[in-house]
């Protein structure tokens, strides 16, 4: 019994003798990072880090660019079948000054800047019996210019068909309809337009291409 237990201790502490032995060897092969390679690594993140920079830049300036135009489009298009549901003209004013804004009003007439809808020449209507702000400014899309060549500044639809309304009177005296478009632009001098036809229809393009995924202005 003597002699297996030394035999089962010999083997005990070869076995560990070996486990040392490999984690001394490992330590040897394995120094861990130097100066030299911390900084080269370092380096490189660098180099990436600035390359994907303006990449970011450019997409948030896109997608800016892309909320504004598509953001108007959906508001034309619902402007147009509010007029139609409730049976009543309604009108969208755009002020393509700087700061850009518009928005939407039964009166003709109002001021997108306005942010108090009890002031009685900001842009509201009347929805559930309580009077809503409806303007958009351009604070919603920071970095997104905007240019309109509406008639008057403003459009507006018809109660029972949704064709846009006559404004005002062109340069023969002669009344013009409320089609016309906005284009808006981001710092990279990317376009998007949107088109709204006599008969309320609505586009959105984009002028020199610039943009992926939207079609060249006709």
């Amino acid at each position: 019994m003597v002699g297996v237990a030394r035999i089962r201790k010999t083997s005990t502490d070869g076995r560990a003798s070996i486990a040392c032995a490999r984690r001394a060897a490992h330590s040897k092969t394995s120094p861990g990072f130097t100066l030299l390679e911390l900084m080269f690594t370092v380096s490189v993140l660098a180099i990436l880090a600035s390359l994907g920079v303006p990449a970011m830049q450019e997409m948030l300036e896109r997608n800016r660019l892309k909320g504004a135009a598509q953001a108007f489009a959906e508001d034309l298009q619902w402007v147009r079948g509010e007029a139609i549901r409730r049976n009543r003209d309604l009108h969208l004013i755009f002020d393509a000054g700087s700061p850009w804004c518009y928005g939407i009003s039964e009166a003709s007439a109002c001021d997108c800047h306005l942010t108090d809808p009890d002031n009685a020449n900001a842009c509201t209507l009347s929805i559930n019996g309580t009077t809503v702000l409806k303007h958009v400014p351009a604070a919603n899309y920071a970095g997104v210019g905007a240019t309109a060549t509406f008639d008057l500044g403003l459009t507006g639809f018809e109660r029972r068909r949704g064709t846009t309304m006559r404004m005002g009177s062109g340069s023969a005296g002669s009344e013009r309809h409320g089609n016309g478009s906005v284009t808006f632009n981001n710092p990279r001098d990317e376009q998007l337009k949107v088109i709204l036809s006599m008969t309320g229809r609505v586009r959105v393009c984009s002028p020199d291409q610039s943009v992926p995924g939207f079609r060249r202005c006709d």
